[in-house]
Protein backbone atom coordinates (compact mmCIF):
# COMPACT_ATOMS: atom_id res chain seq x y z
CA UNK A 1 0.00 0.00 0.00
CA UNK A 2 1.09 3.59 -0.65
CA UNK A 3 2.01 5.29 2.61
CA UNK A 4 3.76 8.28 1.00
CA UNK A 5 1.31 10.89 2.27
CA UNK A 6 1.99 13.92 4.41
CA UNK A 7 1.61 13.65 8.15
CA UNK A 8 -1.57 14.98 9.72
CA UNK A 9 -2.36 16.42 13.14
CA UNK A 10 -4.82 14.74 15.52
CA UNK A 11 -5.91 18.23 16.53
CA UNK A 12 -7.53 18.58 13.10
CA UNK A 13 -9.50 15.34 13.23
CA UNK A 14 -13.23 15.67 13.79
CA UNK A 15 -14.94 13.57 16.44
CA UNK A 16 -17.74 11.27 15.35
CA UNK A 17 -20.01 8.72 17.02
CA UNK A 18 -21.97 5.72 15.87
CA UNK A 19 -25.71 6.28 16.37
CA UNK A 20 -28.12 3.36 16.38
CA UNK A 21 -31.46 4.44 14.88
CA UNK A 22 -33.23 1.82 17.00
CA UNK A 23 -31.84 3.31 20.25
CA UNK A 24 -30.35 6.69 19.33
CA UNK A 25 -28.19 8.82 21.56
CA UNK A 26 -29.86 12.18 22.31
CA UNK A 27 -28.39 14.16 19.44
CA UNK A 28 -28.25 17.41 21.37
CA UNK A 29 -25.85 15.70 23.77
CA UNK A 30 -23.58 14.83 20.85
CA UNK A 31 -23.60 18.45 19.75
CA UNK A 32 -22.87 19.73 23.25
CA UNK A 33 -19.94 17.30 23.55
CA UNK A 34 -18.36 18.56 20.35
CA UNK A 35 -19.30 15.63 18.11
CA UNK A 36 -19.52 16.94 14.57
CA UNK A 37 -20.33 13.84 12.52
CA UNK A 38 -22.00 10.48 12.96
CA UNK A 39 -22.29 7.00 11.59
CA UNK A 40 -25.86 5.76 11.23
CA UNK A 41 -26.52 2.12 12.05
CA UNK A 42 -29.80 0.20 12.24
CA UNK A 43 -28.85 -3.45 12.68
CA UNK A 44 -32.09 -4.43 14.43
CA UNK A 45 -34.38 -2.55 12.03
CA UNK A 46 -35.71 -3.69 8.67
CA UNK A 47 -34.30 -0.74 6.76
CA UNK A 48 -36.54 -1.43 3.78
CA UNK A 49 -39.63 -0.98 5.91
CA UNK A 50 -41.05 2.51 5.23
CA UNK A 51 -41.40 3.26 8.93
CA UNK A 52 -37.74 2.41 9.56
CA UNK A 53 -36.74 4.66 6.69
CA UNK A 54 -38.83 7.52 8.08
CA UNK A 55 -37.17 7.05 11.48
CA UNK A 56 -33.70 7.14 9.97
CA UNK A 57 -34.53 10.08 7.74
CA UNK A 58 -35.89 12.02 10.72
CA UNK A 59 -32.77 11.29 12.72
CA UNK A 60 -30.58 12.52 9.88
CA UNK A 61 -32.60 15.74 9.54
CA UNK A 62 -32.38 16.36 13.28
CA UNK A 63 -28.62 15.87 13.14
CA UNK A 64 -28.31 18.29 10.22
CA UNK A 65 -30.27 20.92 12.11
CA UNK A 66 -27.76 20.60 14.95
CA UNK A 67 -24.80 20.85 12.59
CA UNK A 68 -23.87 17.16 12.78
CA UNK A 69 -23.15 15.71 9.36
CA UNK A 70 -23.93 12.16 8.33
CA UNK A 71 -20.49 10.74 7.64
CA UNK A 72 -21.15 7.02 7.18
CA UNK A 73 -23.97 4.51 7.01
CA UNK A 74 -23.17 1.04 8.34
CA UNK A 75 -24.51 -1.70 6.09
CA UNK A 76 -26.17 -4.38 8.25
CA UNK A 77 -24.34 -7.67 8.66
CA UNK A 78 -25.61 -11.22 8.87
CA UNK A 79 -26.20 -14.27 6.71
CA UNK A 80 -28.49 -12.39 4.36
CA UNK A 81 -26.08 -9.45 3.88
CA UNK A 82 -22.88 -11.47 3.45
CA UNK A 83 -21.00 -10.59 0.20
CA UNK A 84 -18.94 -13.79 0.42
CA UNK A 85 -21.75 -16.35 0.36
CA UNK A 86 -20.95 -19.52 -1.59
CA UNK A 87 -24.50 -19.76 -2.93
CA UNK A 88 -24.59 -17.53 -6.02
CA UNK A 89 -28.26 -16.61 -5.80
CA UNK A 90 -28.02 -15.75 -2.09
CA UNK A 91 -24.89 -13.69 -2.71
CA UNK A 92 -26.61 -11.84 -5.56
CA UNK A 93 -29.55 -11.04 -3.27
CA UNK A 94 -27.16 -9.71 -0.61
CA UNK A 95 -25.47 -7.41 -3.12
CA UNK A 96 -28.79 -6.17 -4.44
CA UNK A 97 -29.82 -5.19 -0.92
CA UNK A 98 -26.56 -3.33 -0.41
CA UNK A 99 -27.11 -1.39 -3.64
CA UNK A 100 -30.61 -0.45 -2.51
CA UNK A 101 -29.05 0.86 0.66
CA UNK A 102 -26.57 2.94 -1.38
CA UNK A 103 -29.55 4.80 -2.82
CA UNK A 104 -30.97 5.46 0.64
CA UNK A 105 -27.61 6.63 1.96
CA UNK A 106 -27.23 9.00 -0.97
CA UNK A 107 -30.71 10.40 -0.31
CA UNK A 108 -29.77 11.00 3.34
CA UNK A 109 -26.55 12.76 2.33
CA UNK A 110 -24.06 10.18 3.61
CA UNK A 111 -20.52 10.35 2.30
CA UNK A 112 -19.74 6.64 2.53
CA UNK A 113 -20.98 3.23 3.63
CA UNK A 114 -19.16 0.67 5.77
CA UNK A 115 -19.29 -2.99 4.76
CA UNK A 116 -18.47 -6.18 6.67
CA UNK A 117 -16.74 -8.48 4.14
CA UNK A 118 -18.38 -11.55 5.69
CA UNK A 119 -20.48 -12.89 8.50
CA UNK A 120 -19.23 -15.76 10.67
CA UNK A 121 -18.14 -18.41 11.29
CA UNK A 122 -16.09 -18.95 8.13
CA UNK A 123 -14.90 -22.59 7.99
CA UNK A 124 -11.19 -22.94 7.24
CA UNK A 125 -11.86 -25.13 4.22
CA UNK A 126 -14.05 -22.40 2.66
CA UNK A 127 -11.85 -19.42 3.45
CA UNK A 128 -9.92 -19.14 0.19
CA UNK A 129 -13.03 -19.35 -1.97
CA UNK A 130 -15.01 -17.01 0.30
CA UNK A 131 -12.18 -14.45 0.10
CA UNK A 132 -12.24 -14.66 -3.68
CA UNK A 133 -16.00 -14.20 -3.82
CA UNK A 134 -15.91 -11.33 -1.34
CA UNK A 135 -13.25 -9.58 -3.42
CA UNK A 136 -15.40 -9.90 -6.55
CA UNK A 137 -18.42 -8.60 -4.65
CA UNK A 138 -16.48 -5.66 -3.20
CA UNK A 139 -15.22 -4.65 -6.63
CA UNK A 140 -18.79 -4.74 -7.97
CA UNK A 141 -20.18 -2.81 -4.99
CA UNK A 142 -17.41 -0.25 -5.28
CA UNK A 143 -18.48 0.54 -8.83
CA UNK A 144 -22.13 0.78 -7.78
CA UNK A 145 -21.24 3.13 -4.92
CA UNK A 146 -19.08 5.33 -7.13
CA UNK A 147 -21.90 5.62 -9.67
CA UNK A 148 -24.07 7.04 -6.90
CA UNK A 149 -21.51 9.50 -5.59
CA UNK A 150 -20.77 7.68 -2.34
CA UNK A 151 -17.74 5.68 -1.22
CA UNK A 152 -17.47 2.17 0.16
CA UNK A 153 -15.21 1.26 3.10
CA UNK A 154 -14.45 -2.39 3.95
CA UNK A 155 -14.14 -3.00 7.68
CA UNK A 156 -11.52 -5.24 9.28
CA UNK A 157 -13.17 -7.90 11.44
CA UNK A 158 -12.28 -10.27 14.31
CA UNK A 159 -12.29 -14.03 14.91
CA UNK A 160 -12.95 -16.20 11.81
CA UNK A 161 -14.49 -13.38 9.77
CA UNK A 162 -12.89 -12.46 6.47
CA UNK A 163 -10.62 -9.44 6.72
CA UNK A 164 -9.26 -10.28 10.19
CA UNK A 165 -5.72 -9.14 9.28
CA UNK A 166 -4.05 -6.63 7.01
CA UNK A 167 -3.10 -9.19 4.35
CA UNK A 168 -6.72 -10.20 3.86
CA UNK A 169 -7.95 -6.62 3.75
CA UNK A 170 -5.27 -5.80 1.17
CA UNK A 171 -6.43 -8.73 -0.93
CA UNK A 172 -10.09 -7.74 -0.65
CA UNK A 173 -9.59 -4.15 -1.85
CA UNK A 174 -6.57 -4.46 -4.16
CA UNK A 175 -8.64 -4.64 -7.37
CA UNK A 176 -11.09 -1.94 -6.26
CA UNK A 177 -9.25 1.40 -6.40
CA UNK A 178 -12.43 3.32 -5.52
CA UNK A 179 -12.93 1.31 -2.29
CA UNK A 180 -11.31 2.25 1.01
CA UNK A 181 -10.89 0.65 4.42
CA UNK A 182 -12.62 1.18 7.75
CA UNK A 183 -10.03 0.55 10.45
CA UNK A 184 -11.81 -0.86 13.51
CA UNK A 185 -8.98 -0.98 16.04
CA UNK A 186 -11.13 -3.09 18.38
CA UNK A 187 -11.17 -5.95 15.84
CA UNK A 188 -7.44 -6.52 15.33
CA UNK A 189 -5.80 -9.47 17.07
CA UNK A 190 -3.40 -10.99 14.52
CA UNK A 191 -1.33 -7.78 14.57
CA UNK A 192 -1.36 -4.55 16.51
CA UNK A 193 -3.70 -1.82 15.30
CA UNK A 194 -0.72 0.44 14.62
CA UNK A 195 0.89 -2.24 12.41
CA UNK A 196 -2.39 -2.59 10.49
CA UNK A 197 -2.63 1.18 10.05
CA UNK A 198 0.92 1.44 8.71
CA UNK A 199 0.32 -1.46 6.33
CA UNK A 200 -2.91 -0.09 4.84
CA UNK A 201 -1.84 3.55 4.94
CA UNK A 202 -3.84 5.86 2.73
CA UNK A 203 -6.47 3.20 1.95
CA UNK A 204 -7.94 3.87 5.41
CA UNK A 205 -10.76 6.38 4.93
CA UNK A 206 -12.75 6.00 8.15
CA UNK A 207 -12.45 4.50 11.62
CA UNK A 208 -14.24 2.70 14.42
CA UNK A 209 -12.71 3.54 17.78
CA UNK A 210 -13.10 1.47 20.95
CA UNK A 211 -10.99 -0.73 23.23
CA UNK A 212 -10.72 -4.45 23.91
CA UNK A 213 -9.15 -6.96 26.30
CA UNK A 214 -6.58 -8.31 23.82
CA UNK A 215 -8.63 -11.46 23.27
CA UNK A 216 -11.91 -10.40 21.68
CA UNK A 217 -13.81 -7.26 20.71
CA UNK A 218 -15.38 -5.40 23.63
CA UNK A 219 -16.33 -1.94 22.34
CA UNK A 220 -15.08 -0.38 25.56
CA UNK A 221 -14.10 3.25 25.83
CA UNK A 222 -10.44 3.86 24.99
CA UNK A 223 -8.33 3.38 28.09
CA UNK A 224 -10.52 0.63 29.52
CA UNK A 225 -8.62 -2.09 27.66
CA UNK A 226 -5.16 -2.89 26.36
CA UNK A 227 -4.82 -0.98 23.06
CA UNK A 228 -1.74 1.28 22.80
CA UNK A 229 -3.53 4.51 21.97
CA UNK A 230 -0.38 6.60 21.65
CA UNK A 231 0.82 4.14 19.04
CA UNK A 232 -2.53 4.15 17.23
CA UNK A 233 -2.76 7.93 17.04
CA UNK A 234 0.87 8.24 15.96
CA UNK A 235 0.33 5.66 13.19
CA UNK A 236 -2.79 7.45 11.91
CA UNK A 237 -0.98 10.78 11.90
CA UNK A 238 2.16 9.49 10.24
CA UNK A 239 0.24 7.76 7.44
CA UNK A 240 -1.77 10.89 6.67
CA UNK A 241 -5.20 9.97 8.00
CA UNK A 242 -7.46 13.01 7.84
CA UNK A 243 -10.19 11.93 10.23
CA UNK A 244 -12.74 11.72 11.59
CA UNK A 245 -12.30 9.58 14.68
CA UNK A 246 -15.60 7.69 14.98
CA UNK A 247 -16.38 6.19 18.37
CA UNK A 248 -18.24 2.86 18.22
CA UNK A 249 -18.66 2.09 21.91
CA UNK A 250 -21.46 0.42 23.82
CA UNK A 251 -23.83 3.32 24.55
CA UNK A 252 -21.17 5.49 26.17
CA UNK A 253 -22.48 9.02 26.88
CA UNK A 254 -21.24 11.49 24.29
CA UNK A 255 -19.60 13.68 26.91
CA UNK A 256 -17.61 10.74 28.24
CA UNK A 257 -16.52 9.73 24.76
CA UNK A 258 -15.44 13.28 23.99
CA UNK A 259 -13.53 13.48 27.26
CA UNK A 260 -11.58 10.31 26.46
CA UNK A 261 -10.73 11.66 23.00
CA UNK A 262 -9.35 14.86 24.51
CA UNK A 263 -7.24 12.77 26.89
CA UNK A 264 -5.98 10.55 24.06
CA UNK A 265 -4.92 13.57 22.01
CA UNK A 266 -3.23 15.19 24.96
CA UNK A 267 -1.35 12.02 25.94
CA UNK A 268 -0.30 11.31 22.36
CA UNK A 269 0.98 14.86 22.01
CA UNK A 270 2.99 14.55 25.22
CA UNK A 271 4.42 11.23 23.99
CA UNK A 272 5.57 12.83 20.76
Amino acid sequence: MDNSTAKTSPDAWQLGMSVNAAMPHPLHELKEAGVSCMELTFQTLDIFDPEAQRRCGGLVRQAEELGIRLWTVHIPYGDDWDPSLLDASARKAALEKAVRLFDLAKRWGAEMLVLHPSYEPVPAEDRSERLRLARESIRQLGREAEARGVRLAVECLPRTCLGNRSEEIEYLVENAPNVGVCCDVNHLFHETPEAFIRKLGSRIITTHISDNDGTDEKHWLPGEGVIDWNGVIRAFAETGYGGPIVYETRMAPAAQAASTWQSLRKNAGAAR
